[in-house]
């Protein structure tokens, strides 16, 4: 079975837009984190991650969705990896284009 291509590409998308949330809440500004600070209060869950942090897990999203992108346009990086090798075969011993007789008509 197959998965569609469009639905790779959807997915990317997907993956790009959160990538780039991701990249946004890096480098935008805090502005009411004096304020948690004064107050005691601590962010707790995804907002409570480090810049650097939401910079880095951005650009991991937006590498995996180059990667869905490149394999959905056909780049397989790992092609040879896996599964035998293959000649092409020689003149001499390519099939035969005429099929022998197989001897069940001699009655």
């Amino acid at each position: 079975m197959r998965v569609p291509q469009w639905l790779t590409f959807a997915i990317a998308v997907i993956v790009m837009i959160f990538g780039g949330y991701r990249l946004w809440l890096a480098t935008r500004t805090q502005p009411d984190a004096d304020q948690d600070e004064r107050s005691g209060r601590r962010r707790k869950g995804f907002y409570g991650m480090s810049k650097k942090t939401h910079l880095a897990i951005g650009v991991v999203y937006m590498l995996l969705a180059a990667g869905l992108i490149a394999t959905s346009l056909g780049f397989n990086p790992f092609a040879d990896a896996v599964g035998p090798d293959t000649i092409t075969p020689t003149k001499d011993t390519a099939p035969s284009k005429a099929v022998p007789p197989d001897g069940i008509d001699k009655q």
